[in-house]
């Protein structure tokens, strides 16, 4: 066996001819791989990077592999190849900046006269000389290699949490690391570690607690800069954040308090465990790295429909797990290295990881054990297509849990989930944290007091952990009083009422929803309306495409909630980031800017038709609007108006009651649309700007990149201005601009639209209420 050689080019053409060139030199004693084009023939112009890896595992041997690049994207993708690669294969490859046709024949060459892989390829860096000596011009000099690393630098912080250092700061932690070029770890003075610090599961693993002493130590170009900040953060994290957790009770006679409140009803067990995928069938390593990133789209997906506030803080945690080196991308290295399939590499990834998690010594950092157990069971049902347990939406019901995901008390509505008692868990897991956020009762460690098999009825008290397994006739009707009087009690949300301002105008705090559940919350909490019903959710983990009555009876509820104010529908925003199982998409180069949102809908009209339908027959009597997501142009805005005039048509032709007319408008995320808003105003009946996608697509920065934090603020100048080109664009016809993106509930820079022109702002239902007081400051001083 000898030195292998993959050729990586943008054409297939010239791949196939450079290795016919050098072949006629090394007959069949050279091994010479092809990874070129695109596509499913390799004909289309490109480079990719599985292509290139998929080369690269069917030639690797011991005594390595030479790659030689033809222009300077497939330098791009030859690295991301080895980035993908198991790291005993990366240790075997070199890629090598040696020209493509010389480098290959002088290459096959020496490969094929036996010569080592350090050897081949200063043969193939010479290549050019013969060439070079023709014209009598010397080689360049040889490029240097990387500058020198620079001393070590370090700084000690001591942590205040109480919690020690558990999943959201050390989520913070990783963030903030993955700043900086530099390689950085932190250690526990005296204990665990070093651990690298761009890990969240490997900072995790620290065990760190209260007034621990840690050591950060950084080497690289910016180590000094990077060490000073993930030091000055440490000594942030004070256990502030988060609805405080009730004592922990002791008392062997009750359960342990979670969230306070009485509770009785029939019980509903809730799914646990790891799904089986133990008959989850391999395919080939391309079939099932496509699988993987189908996987990891659909749970990014899952996790960034939670919105703002804390639900938002605890699935931002488990989405930064999947870019972490000790855990998603652990599971895409396992998957290349051992031609494991996909499910098989993400459960063994996950059961290591729990077992990490469950060693520690702090509790509370143990529990987190639960939301990697959440993340892979997620990422395991979206592998093998299995559909994830949903609460009943029903009937009334008290949940009985096995260790309580947040994943599943994110989705428990209180008008059904009377409340939940966990066999296991704790007071401080993130399941816990969401349960006291929405106000449902619950206790936890209760599996010393019940059976095996469950009960038919229980009732609790989560103030104290009272628990009562079937309770009998006369404690239930204890339990009814108590709850009665628990109820007439309860005080009276105060509302949100509109913001005035000293030009006698006002600002109107609408909320962003994506079910009943936040609709209520919303609802509770002041609402003036909903500035945007996110509709994709109904659709994210569907094999199939709801009917138009199932999505009627997902719109209703939330219609119903806010009936006699002004709810305004996005349609389907989904599509290269968020796909959809039952649409066929093609792999794009760049999802963000490719086939979503509107441009999605009109490729599959029926889909869109059916939509439209849902949203006018669920509208009767309501004030509901219809919002395009994702428009550039006026054309399509007209396109999408024929659909919706269609629909309307064929209901008026059936005699099916439904909504009519109906305001259309268009959300604002592209320049290009906030640029020709007058334009758009001409077709359009509102807008509503989306912050999220303009702030990325003007500052060229993918929203959640995890170095790229800096350019994610929607309150940067040029942001602003197209924001205020907007305004004015649309005032040349008199229609109004909503902001509905992440910076409307954002205290500091609410403001500053404000300013613009924005005088409706559409946030999750936890920011209204502070929203609210500080913009009252704010026009107060502005008055005086």
């Amino acid at each position: 066996m000898s030195v292998a050689v993959v050729l990586v080019s943008h054409s297939k053409k010239l791949a196939e001819a450079a290795r016919d060139l050098a072949q006629q030199m090394t007959g069949d004693k050279a091994t010479i791989a092809l990874a070129a084009g695109t596509g499913d023939d390799g004909e289309e112009l490109g480079t990719d990077a599985t292509r290139i890896l998929d080369a690269l595992m069917a030639v690797d041997r011991p005594d390595g592999t030479l790659v030689l690049m033809d222009l300077g994207s497939a330098i791009l993708s030859a690295e991301m190849a080895l980035d993908l690669a198991e790291p005993d294969l990366r240790e075997r490859v070199r890629l090598v900046p040696a020209p493509f046709v010389e480098g290959a024949v002088t290459a096959a060459v020496a490969a094929a006269s036996g010569l080592a892989l350090e050897a081949v390829v200063q043969e193939a860096l010479g290549a050019l000389a013969p060439k070079l000596g023709h014209f009598d011009m010397q080689a360049p000099p040889a490029a240097t290699g990387p500058q020198a690393q620079g001393d070590e630098v370090t700084a000690t912080a001591t942590i205040p949490d109480p919690h020690g250092l558990h999943a959201r700061p050390a989520a913070a932690l990783a963030r903030t690391a993955n700043d900086y070029v530099s390689t950085i770890t932190i250690a526990v003075e005296n204990g665990r570690g070093p651990a690298n610090a761009k890990s969240l599961v490997a900072l995790s693993s620290l065990g760190a607690r209260q007034n621990d002493r840690l050591l950060v130590s950084a080497k690289g170009p910016d180590a000094r800069a990077g060490v000073d900040a993930l030091a000055r953060l440490i000594e942030t994290f004070t256990g502030a954040e988060g609805p405080a957790a009730t004592p922990v009770v002791t008392d062997a006679t009750r359960a342990v308090p979670v969230s306070p409140g009485l509770a009785l009803g029939p019980v509903v067990e809730a799914e646990s465990g790891l799904p089986d995928v133990s008959h989850a069938l391999v395919g080939g390593a391309g079939e099932e790295r496509a699988k993987l990133e189908a996987a990891f789209a659909t749970v990014r997906a899952k996790l960034a429909a939670h919105g703002a506030g804390l639900s938002n803080d605890i699935a931002g945690v488990q989405a930064g797990l999947l870019d972490d080196p000790s855990f998603g991308r652990r599971i895409v290295e396992s998957l290349a290295g051992v031609h494991a399939g996909a499910a098989q590499a993400a459960l063994a990834v996950t059961q290591e990881t729990i077992a990490l998690y469950q060693a520690l010594p702090d509790p509370v950092q143990a529990a987190r054990a639960t939301d990697i157990a959440d993340l892979g069971r997620a990422l395991l049902e979206a592998i093998v297509g299995a559909r994830p347990w949903q609460p009943p939406t029903d009937h009334a019901y008290v949940l009985l849990a096995d260790d309580l995901p947040p994943s599943v008390a994110i989705q428990l509505d209180p008008a059904f989930c009377l409340g939940v008692v966990d066999r296991r868990g704790g007071p401080t897991s993130h399941a816990a944290i969401l349960l006291r956020s929405a106000g449902i009762p619950a206790i936890a460690g209760a599996g010393k007091f019940l059976d095996a098999q469950a009960p038919d009825t229980i009732a609790f008290d989560g103030g104290t952990g009272d628990i009562w397994p079937d309770p009998d006739a006369s404690k239930q009707a204890d339990v009814h009083t108590r709850l009665e009087a628990a109820l007439r009690q309860r005080a009276v949300q105060p509302s949100v009422k509109p913001i005035a301002l000293p030009d006698g105008t006002k600002v109107q705090l609408y909320a962003n929803v994506a079910g009943i559940a936040d609709a209520k919350a919303a609802r509770a909490a002041g609402a003036g309306g909903v500035g945007l019903l996110r509709t994709e959710i109904m659709f994210l983990d569907r094999a199939d495409a709801p009917s138009v009555d199932e999505q009627i009876g997902r719109l209703q509820p939330i219609f119903d909630v806010f009936e006699g104010c002004p709810v305004v529908v996005r349609t389907l925003d989904a599509g290269a980031d968020k796909p959809v199982p039952f649409i066929p998409a093609q792999p794009e180069t760049n999802p963000y800017l490719g086939l979503r949102g509107l441009r999605l809908s009109l490729a599959f009209p029926e889909i869109f038709e059916q939509q439209i339908e849902a949203i006018l027959r669920a509208g009767i009597g309501h004030d509901v609007c219809i919002m395009l997501p994702m428009v550039t142009n006026a054309d399509e805005v007209v396109a999408a108006r024929a659909h919706v005039a269609a629909v309307h048509d064929r209901l008026a032709q059936t005699n099916v009651p439904h909504l009519w007319p109906v305001s259309i408008g268009t959300m604002i995320e592209v320049p290009g649309a906030a640029l020709t808003a007058a334009e758009l105003a001409q077709v359009c009946d509102f807008f509503s700007i989306g912050t999220n996608d303009l702030t990325q697509y003007t500052l060229a920065a993918e929203r959640g990149h995890a170095k790229l934090e800096r350019f994610s603020h929607a309150d940067h100048p040029a942001v602003l201005a197209l924001i205020r080109a907007t305004v004015q664009g649309a005032a040349q016809r008199g229609i109004s601009v909503s902001v509905c993106g992440e910076a409307a509930g954002e205290i500091a820079v609410a403001p500053k639209l404000v300013e613009c022109g924005i005088r409706v702002l559409s946030m999750g239902a936890a920011r209204l209420a502070p929203l609210a007081q500080a913009l009252e400051r704010w026009s107060l001083e502005a008055t005086n």
